[in-house]
């Protein structure tokens, strides 16, 4: 078996353990993620997308539309299952960036904020790694745009971390899923 399939079967077994754990709901302002290829891990990072949930089921996203980076608001089943974009998402489960104590963080400020940014729409020409999904939110976090380009989930957890003075940032379902329609239903 190879390198890379090895963390693919541990982060599906992860996703699938998830559905047995208590799932906590996003508040206006969370940050939400989903994997990508199956939560495939890349240079010791694993795959996933982000966003931030602004309440009544929309959460906005910044997305690759013909090489350009695009905000918009999306359901949570299209923020799951992509729509159209060129990485497939595969993840069986949203996860809300928790306190580590099972409080999910956000704030109506973070959820001001991706609204205002999504309504816009463009936000300048994609790119994989320096203005990606993970960028938009550090951005909605600290309300600055982050000056440290090659963004990923990590970088996303240290923003949560000063932005809510926590010790630790913890990855929790919130029990969406692809038979979901609402985070009502969970």
């Amino acid at each position: 078996m190879s390198e890379f399939a090895i963390p693919i079967i541990g982060n599906i077994l992860e996703s699938i353990a998830a559905e047995f754990k208590d799932k906590i709901k996003p508040v206006p302002g969370s940050v939400l993620r989903c994997d990508l290829c199956g939560g495939a891990n890349f240079l010791g990072v694993r795959l996933c997308h982000t966003g931030i949930y602004l309440g009544s089921d929309e959460i906005a996203e910044i997305t690759n539309v013909r090489g350009k980076a695009c905000a918009h608001i999306v359901d949570p089943s299209d923020f799951i299952n992509g729509q159209g974009t060129n990485f497939i998402r595969t993840g069986l489960n949203i996860y809300v960036a928790t306190d580590g104590c099972g409080k999910a963080l956000g704030s109506e400020r973070i959820a001001g904020i991706a609204r205002r940014l999504a309504e816009r729409g463009r936000r300048g020409e994609y790119d994989l790694m320096d203005n990606n999904c993970h960028t938009f939110v550090v951005r909605c976090v600290t309300g600055k745009e982050p000056s440290k380009p090659k963004l990923n989930d990590r970088e996303v957890a240290v923003a949560l971390r000063r932005a809510f003075g926590c010790e630790r940032v913890t990855w929790e379902p919130t029990g969406f899923g692809p038979q979901s329609l609402s985070f009502d239903d969970v």
